[in-house]
């Protein structure tokens, strides 16, 4: 068993965490003639973490299940303390997925696993065994994740980029053809999608970011500033993935209900990444990207009733205190030269 970010993984939480039977079953009862190479890598290969000042401080505690739904293990299925570390890692999971990638493969998802159960660990100062079934617990927010921004965003959709309810052919011909006006060429990402003005500035994001984010001062966004502040480029993505889906969903011209899958939309989700990349390198010496992103964090946490984050204090002199101290050294008998023969007073 080895300490990994903070908990302690055991050898048997695969990489592919969705095929972990197989993966135990090959590992405790397969052929033991097999090399090292035919292996399934493990999540825990690899040297150990270099144990941090802190580590001996942490309390050490085991998951206990205080009791059973019996159904699909739910995280009021343990103890307090582990209920606690559970709920801190889920959101942590839920800031990587913002801010890193929407739609992690495998390898991805577990080392966002790792970091947020380690980031849970040192935040609390318990160190716990990561077992299977709570990494179940805690991936499975990824779909979670997206499934809700598209529930917040699809109303948006309707209502801000002007698509119609009704069974009459103009209205369904209209909505057919707004959609594919919307997306072309990106044109739903412009302030004003007739003369395609103010790109990346549609008031929809900001209601997006608002709403998944920043709903109030305890929601992610004001809770984890280091993560969001400004906010990430990444979460732009999502937002414009989520909303293109909701756009897709009136291709008929009535809408239809499309789900929000890794399979279709992982490769929209990387576009817009892509896109959003080349804009950045584009504009950068006007900074153009960097402001839309600081804007969206700022507006949002005014949004979520949190405090604005306040640079720290830092020492500064005032000019009365700087003229004080020329006259000071202009009046003083004693010379900086004079000092350097070692005749401080002081010494």
């Amino acid at each position: 068993m080895q300490n990994i970010n903070g908990g302690h993984i055991p050898r048997h939480v695969g990489l592919d965490l969705r095929n972990r039977r197989r993966s135990l079953s090959s590992d405790h009862g397969g052929n033991s003639s097999r090399t090292r190479g035919d292996r399934t890598p493990s999540p825990t290969a690899g040297d150990k973490r270099p144990r941090s000042p802190g580590d001996e401080d942490m309390r050490p505690a085991q998951a206990q299940k205080s009791s059973s739904s019996g159904g699909r293990p739910k995280a009021k299925d343990y103890d307090d303390v582990t209920q606690e570390l559970i709920a801190l890692a889920i959101k942590i999971y839920r800031c990587l997925l913002s801010t890193k990638h929407a739609f992690p493969d495998h390898m991805m998802e577990l080392e966002f696993l790792r970091t947020a159960w380690k980031r849970a660990c040192e935040q609390l100062n318990v160190a716990m065994d990561l077992t299977p079934t709570i990494s179940k617990l805690i991936t499975n927010r990824g779909s979670h994740f997206r499934g809700e921004l598209k529930t917040k965003v699809k109303p948006l959709v309707e209502l801000m980029y002007n698509f119609k309810s009704g069974q009459n052919k103009k209205t369904i011909g209209g909505n057919r053809q707004r959609g594919e006006d919307l997306k072309s060429n990106l044109t739903f990402t412009f302030k004003d999608i007739t003369e395609r003005k103010g790109i990346y500035r549609h008031p929809i994001f900001q209601k997006a970011v608002n709403a998944m984010w920043f709903a109030n001062r305890r929601d992610e966004g004001p809770s984890f500033p280091e993560d969001f502040s400004p906010f990430p480029k990444e979460g732009l993505a999502i937002v414009l993935t989520a909303i293109e889906n909701s756009i897709d969903e009136w291709a008929t011209g009535i809408r239809t209900d499309l789900p929000f899958t890794t399979t279709d939309y992982r490769s929209v989700y990387e576009s817009h990444i892509q896109a959003l990349q080349k804009f950045e390198d584009q504009t950068q010496p006007h900074k153009i990207l960097d402001n839309i992103l600081v804007r969206l964090h700022n507006i949002g946490r005014f949004h979520s009733g949190a405090q604005p984050i306040v640079a720290g204090n830092t020492s500064v002199l005032r000019k009365a205190d700087l003229d004080a101290a020329i006259k000071e050294y202009v009046d003083d008998d004693l010379t900086e030269s004079e000092g350097e023969q070692g005749d401080d007073e002081n010494c």
